[in-house]
């Protein structure tokens, strides 16, 4: 009787032990698996900001390498990814000289992020002022007269001054509203007036070479309400 009382011991020992190890590797998988979760975070807002940092530095190329190879699925991630596609490529097309493919490569940032949003405004004020010294050279040499001439260059360095003065932020709103924030559709400041800004809104052709004229809009930036002005 003692004896089967010591057996039956042990075997109540056991399981208690085993019950006990099985629970401790439950939390040491849990503990893990939390662990992973928390290194990829960091990770990721590490790339993000390595990122930021390298743009700010004029390193473009190099902030979307970091991006792509952080292998993050974020939409804060995919978004900056984006906005440097596009500078890149519009920054491409300005230094080629093909400014209308510059311009409506650039579309509008999406990322909310400053110091993306600062470049794209930068590049922005070059490609417009490119344009319109551009269009303004068309004009004479088309025999318009010298006060036409005189006008468009005025206005080249109005609108260059507009987009300077005029933040991305504004015109992502103004182009996420109107559906012009994608690829194809070129944004040009042309002024601004308290919170109504104006805008020249152009589109691609088929093979991305001209940029036509669709629309001269007033954005309200305080109540959002858009005027199509031509």
């Amino acid at each position: 009787m003692k004896s089967n009382g010591i057996k039956k011991g042990l075997v109540g020992t056991a399981a208690l032990l085993a019950a006990v190890t099985l629970a401790a590797c439950g939390t040491n998988k849990s503990a893990s698996s939390e662990s992973n979760t928390s290194n990829s975070s960091v990770t990721h807002t590490s790339a993000y900001d390595k990122a930021t940092k390298q743009i700010a530095a004029g390193k473009y190329q190099a902030a979307l390498d970091t991006l792509n190879d952080s292998g993050s699925t974020s939409t804060k991630t995919k978004n900056l990814a984006s906005d440097l596609q596009n500078y890149i490529s519009a920054k491409s097309a300005y230094d080629e000289g093909n400014y209308d493919q510059a311009l409506t490569n650039l579309s509008a940032a999406k990322s909310g992020n400053t110091k993306m949003e600062a470049a794209f405004q930068a590049l922005r004020a070059k490609i417009t002022k490119a344009t319109s010294s551009s269009e303004s050279s068309t004009n004479s040499a088309s025999s318009v007269s010298e006060t036409s001439s005189t006008n468009s260059a005025s206005s080249s360095v109005a609108n260059a001054a507009a987009a300077n003065s005029t933040s991305e932020s504004v015109i992502s709103q103004f182009a996420s509203k109107m559906g012009f924030g994608q690829q194809g559709y070129g944004i040009i400041p042309v002024s601004q007036n308290g919170d109504v800004y104006r805008f020249e809104v152009r589109q691609s052709n088929a093979d991305n070479t001209v940029a036509n004229l669709i629309g001269i809009y007033d954005y309200n930036a305080d109540t959002g309400v858009v005027t199509q002005i031509s």
